[in-house]
C-alpha cells in the first residue's frame, strides 16, 4: 500500500484506508478479536487536531484491554467495562454521559464464543451468542445508547462468511448520527490467513471502521440511518412484458402469439397469473417489438428475428 498515491503522505496518517500491521503494546494479545491500539491512537489525534485536546473516552466491551491501555498511556480520562465484568452492554445503564468517543468493537458473531467461560446468569447476555437478526437489533440499540452518551461513536467490525456469501454487521446495522468517514481496515494476523481455501472462496482480509459525529447534547434528537429490512420481492414483477418475450423468442423457430404464450407459461408463469388478457398482451407486445425492429411480420400473425 506504500505505493498508493495520497495513502499516508499528503493527507496525514488518518485517510480512509489504514494499516496497522503490528498491533501494539497495547491490551491482552491473547485474547480473540483483539485489535490494534494504533487504531483508537489515531482515532485520539484526529480529535484532537479537530479541537477536543484531552478526549474522554468510553468502551463498554473492552475485552482485551485495548481501549484501556490507550486511553492510559495518552493519561486521557476513559471509562471501560465488559460483560466479563457483569456489564450487559444492551440492558444496562451506560456508567456517564458526555463522552467525546465511544468505541463500540462488536463480537465476531458465531465466529468466537465470548461466553463459554462466564457464569450462565451472563451466557444468556452475550451477543455471540445471539440470532443474526436479534443481533443486528442489538448492535443497533447499542449504537443509540452510545450516539446518546457521546460526541463521536467509532463502529469497528468485520464481515464474516457464510456459506453462499458473507453477514456484513456494517450494512445491516444503524448508523447513528452524521457519518463522518467509512474507513476500511486492512487484517493483519487475521484466522483467514493461515487457511487453506479450495475452490473460489474469496479470503476477507478489510474491516469496517466507522466514525459518527452525534452533535450529543442533553435532550436533543438526532436524526438515524434505521437497518436495512428483509423482504422478498417478486422477480417477475421487475421484468416487463417486452423483456420476457423478447427472451421467450430467441428460443423458438416459429414466432407466433400461441408459441410466445407457451414460451411465458414456461419461463414467467406469474405473468399470466397477474393479467386478465394475456393473449392480447401478447399480441400487443409483438406488435411493439415489430415496430422496434426486433422482429419482422413474416405473413399474418407469424413473425421472425429481424
Amino acid at each position: 500500500m506504500k505505493n498508493i498515491q495520497g495513502y499516508q503522505d499528503q493527507f496525514g496518517e488518518l485517510t480512509t484506508l489504514i494499516s496497522v500491521p503490528e498491533r501494539g503494546k497495547f491490551g491482552n494479545a491473547n485474547y480473540r478479536g483483539n485489535y490494534a491500539g494504533e487504531v483508537l491512537a489515531k482515532l485520539v489525534r484526529f480529535l484532537q487536531a479537530n479541537g477536543i485536546q484531552r478526549p474522554y473516552i468510553y468502551d463498554p466491551m473492552v475485552g482485551g484491554g485495548t481501549s484501556r491501555d490507550v486511553a492510559a498511556a495518552l493519561q486521557l480520562p476513559h471509562i471501560v467495562d465488559d460483560i466479563h465484568n457483569g456489564f450487559d452492554v444492551v440492558n444496562d445503564d451506560f456508567h456517564d454521559s458526555g463522552f467525546d468517543l465511544t468505541m463500540l468493537h462488536y463480537p465476531y458473531w458465531k465466529m468466537i464464543d465470548y461466553a463459554a467461560d462466564l457464569p450462565k446468569e451472563l451466557q444468556g447476555k452475550d451477543m455471540s451468542r445471539m440470532e443474526w437478526r436479534e443481533f443486528i437489533e442489538a448492535v443497533s440499540h447499542v449504537n443509540y445508547k452510545a450516539a446518546a452518551h457521546s460526541r463521536y461513536v467509532a463502529v469497528l467490525v468485520g464481515d464474516m462468511a457464510v456459506k453462499g456469501g458473507i453477514k456484513s454487521i456494517q450494512r445491516e446495522m444503524a448508523w447513528p448520527g452524521q457519518p463522518v468517514r467509512h474507513i476500511i481496515k486492512v487484517q493483519h494476523n487475521a484466522m483467514s490467513y493461515r487457511k487453506q481455501y479450495t475452490g473460489k472462496f474469496i479470503p476477507i482480509v478489510t474491516e469496517h471502521l466507522l466514525l459518527f459525529r452525534t452533535d450529543y447534547r442533553q435532550g436533543g434528537e438526532m436524526w438515524i440511518l434505521v437497518p436495512a429490512q428483509y423482504k422478498k420481492i417478486d422477480i417477475d414483477a421487475y421484468v416487463t412484458w417486452k423483456t420476457a418475450v423478447k427472451n421467450v423468442i430467441k428460443q423458438l423457430g416459429e414466432i407466433t402469439p400461441a408459441t410466445v404464450f407457451e414460451g411465458i407459461k414456461q419461463r414467467f408463469p406469474v405473468k399470466l397469473q397477474k393479467t386478465n388478457t394475456p393473449e392480447a398482451t401478447i399480441r400487443k407486445t409483438l406488435q411493439q417489438l415489430e415496430a422496434d425492429g426486433s422482429i419482422r411480420r413474416t405473413t399474418r400473425g407469424i413473425y421472425e428475428v429481424a
